[in-house]
């Protein structure tokens, strides 16, 4: 028993030593860091992109890499319960849990890495100038100033009469594991991005009413009414704009009308509204 403490004694050591907060010390920036000061940064399109590209591909690896870790743990501890338990069988298993966890860390350090490589040698100096105040105030919200939020959003989506598009859905689960998994401040300053991505105040304006005559037909022979149709659609699924949605909902029962008419050149004008509102 002696043998096995001092293993795990060697192995908690082991593990302070790829801490992440060691890490973080040394020149490494924590994406709800990065998120504090995403606008004093002024990130590109394409910085953005990748950044979420990397994220979102982490967060999925990280899952079966932590069930195993989970796995191993319970491993080892029933091992440790077993008064029969020997040695070289302990060992054995911790080994494996290490060497999960080390498959776990490997992730969050070249998730940290590319996250660093992201940005410029002056967004990186600026981020970690402004980030630690702005992570101090974020890390004192509370669960229920989260979800008050979160539930405000959802019910002005609700509002709406219609599902969330998928590029809601993609950003409320995003939200909804940071939630989850406790780090509120980022799920807090995630949804603030959400709202204003979304133009939620903006709903406090009345609805315009469009008068569909003014816009040109376009191609209004049935293959090109169809085939423009389908795009509109498949960019509607990337809509985050709750007026630019409502406005949608609009067109989409103005469209029904003119369908059941069979009135082609009212479609294609609808059509070219929808498509011009999409471009913006």
């Amino acid at each position: 028993m002696k043998h096995i403490v001092t293993l795990l004694l060697i192995a908690t050591a082991s593990l302070h030593a790829a801490n992440v907060e060691d890490w973080l010390k040394n020149g490494l920036l924590h994406p709800d860091l990065l998120a504090s000061v995403r606008d004093e940064l002024a990130l590109t399109e394409d910085q953005q992109t990748k950044l979420n590209a990397q994220l979102t591909e982490a967060r999925q690896k990280a899952e079966p890499l932590e069930q195993v870790v989970k796995e191993q743990q319970k491993a080892l501890n029933h091992l440790l319960n077993d008064t029969t338990t020997s040695t070289e069988a302990a060992s054995t298993q911790l080994t494996k849990l290490l060497e999960a966890e080390a498959a776990v860390k490997q992730l969050q350090l070249r998730t940290l890495i590319g996250v660093r490589d992201v940005l410029t040698p002056e967004q990186l100096g600026k981020a970690k100038k402004l980030g630690p105040p702005k992570m101090a105030a974020a890390k004192g919200t509370s669960e229920s100033a989260v979800m008050a939020k979160a539930n405000q959003l959802r019910a002005a989506v609700e509002a709406l009469g219609v599902p969330p598009t998928e590029a809601m859905k993609t950003r409320g689960a995003e939200i909804e594991a940071l939630i989850k998994s406790g780090e509120l401040g980022a799920a807090d300053l995630a949804l603030d991005k959400l709202m204003e991505d979304s133009h939620f105040k903006e709903l406090e304006a009345e609805a315009e009413v469009v008068d569909f005559s003014k816009f040109e037909t376009g191609s209004a022979d049935l293959e090109s009414l169809r085939q423009r149709f389908e795009a509109v659609q498949e960019a509607g699924r990337e809509v985050l704009s709750l007026p630019l949605l409502r406005q949608m909902i609009q067109a989409k029962k103005t469209f029904e009308e003119a369908k059941e008419a069979q009135n082609a050149e009212l479609v294609g004008r609808i059509l070219t509204y929808v498509e011009g509102k999409l471009k913006k």
